[in-house]
């Protein structure tokens, strides 16, 4: 580093979007960018990380830096320069990023907290003491007993505090501070597994990734594998192929329910200690599994979008799983960057060999390995003996004059579910809707119960009995007469996931389900116990949102149910078809994944539209050719870039104005590249109290027209409101 570098521009942890000069003094020898620091800033302490050296400050009187952090909290030199790269591809600010690449847990150094206790005197010895207890102290003798089926222990949080605390004094139970994190849990009761064979197609996929490990360069391979074609075994030979190379892995996968299923798999697999990061972890389990992949102990890392930014250094391999799902993109806050493609970009500045795995790939994708920017690897059968599902189209309007009205259940689905059900075999359903009811309305004038924050309709949860707003969590108790006309007798429209377990219990009494959505989910390790419940049989029928539909295994599912599979094919969206496409045929490949050929009855109120045809085909490549000419036709992605400018605020006419001010900017500083269509409101007018504009842009080349933008964004005057750059977006609708 030269030592005549005097001033470093510091990007701080706060809302500050611009760097701020202070002097390097006694640190000048030792700074370089990406450095941790400590600074003053009005009177407090701020910590940040260097963005430049330089010996021209922009003010006069220049503040010293406190403080450089040892070089574990520094961001590494090629993550510095993955962090430059999208603050410029996606207009952020580079404060933004770093926020966004470190997690809270580190920036903030949070100290873990968790208690873990164990018994302090032995099983015989614990024996002796519960009889007495049961009856002095029930819930004491109750601890004790789960801790002697537990031998390994158990979190302090999970327990009655009070009575921990009175074992703790008769020094029956032992405890100590650990990091929070229960990964150690997952290491008994694992049996290992050995690679299995692979067949000619997987044999070749895995010696093209293979000898681009050997070679330490950069290249992207795409499987496209039907569901079950086992992508899966050929992502974990490459891992072992990458550790005997003295190398690191680093896999990513859409949801947080496939995170369990793929830790199962990997722990059973691989003796090596695994870094595991998604949101759902607590602070002082991120902040260990960071620390751990940074002290080089962990030689795996699997996680959610976020465990793009893990600090491994010697990478030799990054797996995107389920490579076209939308949970990879942020679309909600800056930077809106896609996982997939900041992966491809780590992977092109550290010559790492990146994976891109699906059943029903992204058209960019797909388009961009048709095109030889990336190697296609194809899985055309099923890596065991059994055979792709057979899949019957219903037409619902057909099956309601059957029923003469409404029904969730077809003649062929209900005797698909009861010939299964003395045979202990599994039934998935599908509904991308949950709750009871969609919306409670007034028959008489036609009003309609709408969320007061957000422009949308309340959905009726029946358990609960409320009425509750599924964007900002808005409740309120149902009607019980119209507040427009005073009619009492009111009606419910629309029907979600627990509207239908009801109804399938009321068809068939005895029937055990189980549902999972965002209702039966929200504790820290339901998706996992909901899956190794039905796994284990617990359950005869899984009802479930599209978290059921990519990527589980579940060998005893013979019958998938569909149900409205089309609702998303009226929406104004150039995507509309391709998202519906994957979901009809992620969650029929759930059916026929064991030994017995499986079965998919899809209900739609659109039996020959061309989508609904080729997804229960399983014909990718028909709906590609089919799909990839309407985009070249009417110039969408892969054939352009879009941006999305959403504008935000409390003030709906003055957000719609500062829209229309900014556009007009835009196109006066427009290149001839650049199409900017008008300003509109957004699909959800209004959520959380702020009205939604949105203005497209179309253009060509994405990174010389971000730079304008931002400048533009700097220079305009706001009032109120705010400005989303969503780059790449997956909707142009919502």
């Amino acid at each position: 580093m030269p030592e005549d570098f005097r001033y470093a521009s510091i990007v701080l942890d706060t809302h500050l979007d611009k760097p701020l000069d202070y002097a390097l003094g006694d640190f000048a020898n030792v700074a370089e960018p990406g450095a941790r620091v400590l600074v003053p800033l009005k009177g407090h302490l701020r910590k940040g990380y260097i963005y430049k050296l330089h010996n021209r400050p922009e003010v006069d009187k220049i503040k010293p830096i406190l403080k450089i952090f040892p070089k574990e909290r520094n961001i590494s030199s090629k993550l510095f320069e993955l962090a430059l790269w999208m603050a410029a591809y996606y207009a952020s600010p580079l404060s933004k990023i770093f926020s966004c690449m470190v997690p809270t847990s580190i920036r903030k150094e949070i100290q873990p907290k968790a208690v873990w206790l164990t018994l302090a005197k032995g099983k015989e010895k614990t024996l002796s003491f519960l009889p007495e207890l049961r009856y002095k102290a029930p819930i004491q003798a109750e601890i004790l007993e789960k801790l002697l089926q537990s031998p390994k222990g158990l979190f302090q949080k999970d327990l009655p505090a009070h009575a921990v605390r009175s074992l703790l004094q008769k020094k029956l139970l032992s405890a100590k501070k650990v990091s929070g994190s229960d990964d150690f849990l997952f290491e008994e009761e694992f049996f290992p597994t050995k690679p299995k064979s692979l067949n000619f197609e997987q044999q070749k996929a895995l010696t093209a990734i293979e000898a681009t490990m050997e070679k330490g360069i950069f290249e992207t391979h795409l499987i496209f594998g039907i569901t079950g074609s086992g992508k899966t075994e050929v992502y974990m030979q490459a891992i072992e192929k990458a550790l005997s190379l003295g190398k690191k892995a680093l896999i990513l996968v859409p949801e947080v329910a496939l995170t369990a299923q793929a830790i199962q798999h990997f722990r059973a697999r691989f003796s090596q200690k695994i870094a595991i990061l998604h949101h759902r972890r607590s602070h002082g389990q991120k902040a260990e599994a960071w620390e751990s992949i940074q002290r080089n102990e962990a030689k795996i890392i699997l996680g959610a979008r976020s465990a793009i930014f893990c600090p491994a250094t010697d990478l030799g391999l990054i797996v995107i799983d389920e490579e076209h799902d939308s949970s990879y993109k942020q679309e909600e806050e800056a930077p809106t960057y896609h996982a997939r493609d900041v992966a491809i970009m780590r992977g092109s500045l550290e010559n790492v060999c990146v994976v891109l795995g699906s059943a029903t790939p992204s058209l960019q994708s797909f388009y961009n390995a048709s095109k030889g920017k990336y190697r296609l690897h194809t899985l055309s059968h099923r890596a065991t003996s059994s055979l792709l599902p057979q899949v019957t189209i219903v037409s619902m309007k057909e099956a309601w004059e059957q029923a003469q009205g409404f029904t969730h259940f077809s003649k062929e689905l209900i005797e698909g579910i009861k010939k299964r059900l003395p045979q202990g075999e599994q039934t998935l359903l599908f509904l991308n809707r949950r709750g009871y009811y969609s919306s409670q309305c007034c028959p008489s004038c036609s009003y309609v119960k709408g969320c007061p924050h957000c422009d949308i309709s309340l959905t009726f949860h029946k358990q609960d009995n409320f009425l509750s707003c599924h964007h900002c969590g808005y409740r309120t108790e149902p009607l019980r007469k119209c507040p427009e006309c005073g009619s009492e007798i009111l009606t419910f429209k629309g029907f979600g996931t627990e509207h239908v377990e009801r109804s399938l219990k009321g068809l068939f009494p005895d029937i055990r389900t189980l549902r999972m959505d965002r209702d039966t989910t929200k504790t820290k390790d339901a998706h996992e116990e909901l899956i190794n419940r039905f796994r284990t049989g617990k359950a005869d029928v899984l009802i479930g949102t599209q978290m059921i539909a990519k990527g589980l295994h579940f060998p005893h599912v013979t019958l998938v149910g569909i149900l409205q599979a089309d609702t998303m094919l009226s929406l104004p969206d150039f995507r509309a078809s391709e998202q519906v496409f994957q979901l009809i045929t992620q969650v029929a490949g759930r059916s026929g994944r064991g030994d017995i050929p499986g079965e998919v009855i899809l209900q739609t109120l659109l039996p020959k539209n061309a989508t609904i045809q080729l997804a229960a085909g399983q014909n990718y490549i028909s709906f590609y050719d089919q799909e990839i000419r309407m985009r070249k036709t009417y110039g969408y992605p892969p054939f352009c870039k879009l941006i999305k400018l959403l504008f935000t605020g409390k003030d709906a006419a003055k957000v719609e104005e500062r829209a229309q001010a900014f556009r007009k900017e835009v196109l006066r500083h427009s290149p001839l590249f650049l199409e900017c269509f008008p300003v509109l409101p957004c699909g959800y007018a209004k959520i959380k109290d702020n009205f939604r504009f949105q203005c497209l842009i179309r253009c060509f080349q994405i990174l010389p027209l971000t730079t304008r933008l931002l400048s533009l964004k700097e220079q305009f005057s706001w009032n109120k409101v705010r400005l989303l750059m969503n780059i790449d977006p997956m909707s142009t609708f919502f």
